[in-house]
């Protein structure tokens, strides 16, 4: 195979490596080519059509092809080359090209320099769950490595190989099944991406992560930054870690996507503050018959010392009142508690509904035509005060909605209010999430007054603002989403909670 020949609608552009097949004897070659039916570039792996492993890597590209994730470099088309007498034949199997880096370069270009934890958890997130949604049509990858995850230019986590690597190459743990190789795997690049250490059996463009009797030290050994979370991720799926005798390994993708995300879950931020505002104690909703009590209290004070003070003086027989002692007792009114000045104002939500403009073309362009068709019958379940409810978006093919530009969450304060903060209780960890304003509902997010927004949001979102607004509907606009918590592949946000107060306190709703 040569540059610019012609295989069927594809043109090879430039051969980009040669693997020169030790354990087979035949070499592997890998191609950048243009697809001149579709206007792209294309990657191929081409092998001799004699090579013995031919009938195992068109099984392998078959069943990778059946897996629909946008997380993969699916494989397109598979070919067949007749050779001709100067010339052999090739089987060729056509996939998707990535415009980015692969880990293996991200790292060098980094001079091996590690990540801090989050990101590199949440990569290895992407990855696990799209392997656990190939589990779902019985095929894994078998062979993963960090060349082949890709970080796009869009900074898109990709896959490349799924099922192929490992009929062309073996698999990376052949003592294992396909699965066990994966989830070695999938603790190896957690290992790597936060050590910058590598701790599998695969060569790779690395270091070599350090052993004490044969097994890979645990990653908070290498740098003290690192906790028990993660060392716990390493013991349950780095086949070469140690582990104590009741911690079991974690059995597949599914599996460890579950326990990353409950990870990340732990270790991301419990509160984010956009704009700083000192915080007092929290008053619990339970407590407003109590607080209403001591303003009540406070009140009647300032009332009876009103009107006390209000009384005639009746001086002595013998001592006549200095005027200076009644101007001074005259301006000192009873002070209200403490406790009651410090407390912060709170408003009721009277009611939340889905807020889909892009999703639907509305007949009636009036004020509900917006509250729809984003699972609108649990948006209530914002306001519940159940912690394991939330209402949820839909779920997208990707992060920013499938590009329609947002979906969100309209809460009705009954009528317009003074507030300065709203609180939100996410759903998942990187949202970009805004909050906006109206006195209306209008069908334009972009006719909403902006009130505060945060990027890559998680746990509990705290949104001030240096000076109140007043308005009654509060929009919770989410422009992107996190993965969602299931093994589909997709993406999903949601709250949990609300709570629009105006102080320097809040209250969980």
């Amino acid at each position: 195979m040569r540059p610019d020949q012609r295989l069927g609608r594809y043109i090879l552009r430039a051969r980009l490596s040669t693997d020169p097949g030790l354990r087979s004897g035949y070499d592997v070659q890998l191609w950048r080519a243009y697809d001149t039916i579709l206007d792209r570039t294309v990657a191929i792996r081409a092998i001799l059509d004699e090579d013995p492993r031919v009938n195992a890597v068109l099984g392998a590209a078959q069943a990778a092809a059946m897996v629909d994730d946008r997380r993969l470099l699916r494989v397109l088309d598979i070919l067949s080359v007749s050779g001709q007498k100067d010339r052999p034949g090739f089987v060729c199997v056509v996939s998707e090209w990535a415009r980015g880096e692969n880990l293996d370069d991200f790292l060098a270009a980094r001079g091996g320099e590690p990540w801090e934890v989050m990101p590199a958890l949440d990569v290895v997130a992407h990855v696990a769950r799209t392997l656990a949604a190939c589990l779902g049509k019985n095929v894994a990858h078998g062979r993963l490595r960090p060349s082949r995850v890709f970080i796009t230019d869009a900074g898109e986590v990709r896959i490349r190989g799924l099922a192929v690597d490992a009929a062309l190459f073996g698999a990376s743990l052949p003592e294992a099944t396909p699965e066990q190789a994966d989830v070695d795997a999938l603790g190896c690049l957690t290992y790597l991406l936060t050590t910058g250490l590598w701790p599998g059996a695969v060569p790779v463009n690395a270091p070599e992560a350090p052993q004490s009797k044969g097994l890979v030290l645990p990653p908070s050994k290498i740098r003290a930054t690192l906790t028990k979370p993660l060392d716990d991720i390493i013991a349950r799926s780095v086949a070469s870690a140690a582990r104590a005798r009741d911690v079991a390994r974690v059995p597949d993708a599914a599996a460890f996507a579950t326990m990353i995300s409950a990870t990340l879950d732990h270790l991301a931020p419990v509160t984010t503050t956009i704009v700083p505002v000192p915080r007092k104690k929290p008053v619990r909703i339970m407590g407003r018959a109590v607080i209403i009590g001591v303003i009540a209290a406070g009140l009647l004070a300032v009332a009876v010392a009103g009107v006390l003070l209000a009384r005639p003086s009746i001086p002595s027989a013998t001592q006549k009142p200095a005027a200076d002692a009644m101007l001074t007792a005259s301006a000192q009114p009873a002070p209200l508690p403490s406790s009651a000045t410090d407390l912060p104002q709170t408003f009721p939500i009277i009611e939340a509904h889905s807020y889909n403009p892009f999703g639907t073309k509305f007949k009636n362009q009036g004020t509900t035509a917006a509250l729809q068709s984003e699972n609108e019958p649990s948006a209530a379940r914002a306001l519940d005060d159940d912690p394991a409810s939330a209402w949820l978006t839909r779920q997208y093919s990707t992060p920013d909605l499938a590009g329609k530009g947002g979906a969100g969450l309209v809460l009705d304060l009954g009528q317009p209010q003074e507030f300065d903060s709203v609180s939100l209780k996410l759903v998942g960890s990187g949202s970009d999430v805004a909050v906006k304003v109206s006195n209306s509902i209008p069908n334009d997010p972009t006719l909403w007054k902006p009130f505060a927004a945060a990027a890559a949001a998680s746990g509990t979102l705290d949104l001030r603002v240096p000076q109140p607004v007043t308005a009654r509907y509060v929009l919770v606009w989410f422009t992107r989403l996190p993965s969602a918590a299931d093994a589909s592949g997709k993406y999903q946000g949601g709250v949990r909670g609300v709570t629009v107060s105006n102080g320097t306190a809040t209250t969980s709703q």
